[in-house]
């Protein structure tokens, strides 16, 4: 049996999706349109996953991940970036997430909402 263990000192491989928001970054954005997207929690239960947040000018956006779905959230962010990396805008990915709202597939998105700070939208999913 492989039992691979984490050295003291070296970081785990979600380290990086476990860094929080900066709040300075977080509060110069604004105002923002935010989905919160629900789905299964990394201690299997139900709940919020993150957030897909736009830009009012639709130039930036992004996915916050909640603490409690490190996992599904991890891996929602990784699809955002995924499609950048493929060309798709950030208004782009944005409105196929929104044209998808309700139960698609494993999770549930509700309906747009708006913030006047991207800081409120990452307090609200726990990024903070």
């Amino acid at each position: 049996m492989d039992h691979r263990h984490i050295r003291t000192g070296d970081p785990s491989p979600l380290s990086t999706m476990r860094e929080p928001v900066a709040a300075s970054r977080a509060l110069s954005e604004g105002p923002v349109r935010f989905l919160l997207v629900s789905g299964s929690l990394d201690d299997g239960g139900w709940g919020l996953l993150g957030a897909f947040w736009l830009s009012i000018d639709g130039a930036r956006g992004g996915f916050l991940v909640a603490p409690e779905a490190i996992w599904q959230g991890s891996e929602m962010a990784r699809g955002y970036r995924s499609a950048a990396a493929r060309g798709w805008t950030a208004e782009e990915v944005y409105r196929y997430w929104q044209g998808q709202v309700g139960v698609s597939g494993a999770v549930m998105i509700d309906p747009q909402q708006h913030a006047d700070t991207l800081f409120q939208v990452a307090r609200r999913v726990g990024a903070l």
